[in-house]
């Protein structure tokens, strides 16, 4: 039964539930405050179940002519590096997230049955008209806000800026006092580069550029070509907390993980996918998406035991070197949005000695 749907928020989260919506044959409406294309910091992947949904979506092509395939993550520290790569047939995707919401956007306007409103914010009287609305509208959503959700704040700064380089076969992440620095292939010549950082010991400021840039050169001599499109997030999100609403949350409005390892996109993707599913029981959903948010939280775990840069990183990336089997399986924490208990216990317990 066709149903008019309301959607909060124009960024990927909303666009992709808006194109799903669509193609079920729903007349839906998407407000956004902005008016042009949405462009945030984020680590500009796809991983592997995130490619999967694209091409559930009908548009895994249009994504491999704008994006870059990679194969793995690269672990380092200084001159230790450790490699691991998905499993057999499986490949992600860097694109740069600008590209990827004017693709979706163009998907969704093919629609007759699809509305814009642009430069304005969707108040719940708004949407009282609606026969139901999906909150796509960023962690800091109103709507959610509305219904007693509070968002607590971290001290994690994020920084992105894009570097003109050769694309590496596996996303680079480097690990050092300050933080993190991820490296995702973009484009045939082009790479981008996501840093978290400790926002307590950090310049700010002016500063803030060029002390990035040569912490950057310094973990990457590498990549020597020159830097661009330049942005900072803020602090980052710690945790949510109060009860989920009785409506849909999508997107960083669901749940915000703390490192830029590529994951939200992918995960967003996937939640688009279950809302769809389950739009006449909300509860449903949030119990769908559980598994999804539980696998990229495993890995979050595991990037966070090596931030720092000090004697357990260092212990770890050496315990990793010798062991590539169980290296690979972490990062299957990335794909394994349905992982059976018994696989989680076989990546938990070679990490638990590396303590």
């Amino acid at each position: 039964m066709s149903s008019e749907i309301a959607v909060v928020g124009g960024g990927i989260a909303g666009l992709n539930v808006a194109l799903r919506l669509l193609r079920a044959g729903h007349r839906v409406t998407l407000f956004e405050k902005q008016r042009g294309p949405i462009d945030k910091v984020c680590g500009e992947g796809l991983l592997p179940f995130g490619v999967r949904q694209m091409h559930g979506l009908g548009l895994l092509e249009a994504v491999r002519e704008i994006g870059t395939p990679f194969h793995g993550i690269e672990y380092r520290l200084g001159s230790r590096a450790v490699q691991g790569d998905f499993a057999a047939g499986e490949v992600g995707i860097g694109v740069p997230r600008g590209r990827l919401d004017q693709l979706l956007r163009a998907a969704c306007e093919a629609f007759p049955e699809f509305r814009r409103q642009s430069g304005c914010k969707a108040s719940l009287a708004d949407l009282q008209p609606f026969d139901r609305f999906i909150a796509a509208d960023g962690v800091h959503s109103p709507l959610a806000r509305a219904f007693g959700r509070r968002v607590r704040m971290g001290r994690r700064l994020g920084v992105r800026f894009r570097v003109q380089a050769a694309p590496p076969r596996r996303v680079r992440v480097a690990f050092f006092d300050y933080g993190e620095i991820y490296v995702t292939p973009i484009a045939p010549d082009a790479v981008s580069v996501a840093m978290l950082l400790d926002g307590r010991r950090t310049p700010r400021g002016p500063r803030l550029q060029p002390w990035c840039t040569a912490q950057f050169r310094r973990a990457f001599p590498e990549c020597e070509g020159a830097l661009s499109h330049f942005a900072t997030r803020g602090h980052i999100v710690a945790d949510f907390h109060g009860p989920r609403p009785d409506f849909h949350l999508v997107g960083d409005a669901l749940h915000t993980f703390d490192p830029i390892s590529g994951a939200g996109m992918s995960a967003a993707l996937t939640a688009g996918a279950a809302c769809v599913a389950h739009l006449e029981d909300p509860a449903a959903y949030y119990r769908a998406v559980a598994p999804v948010i539980r696998s990229v939280d495993n890995f979050t775990r595991v990037i966070l035991a090596f931030r720092g840069g000090g004697f357990r990183t260092r212990l770890m990336l050496n315990r990793l070197g010798r062991s590539p089997a169980t290296f690979n399986r972490i990062l299957a924490l990335h794909d394994g949005v349905h992982q059976p208990w018994h696989l989680e216990w076989r990546v938990a317990l070679p990490l638990l000695r590396f303590w």
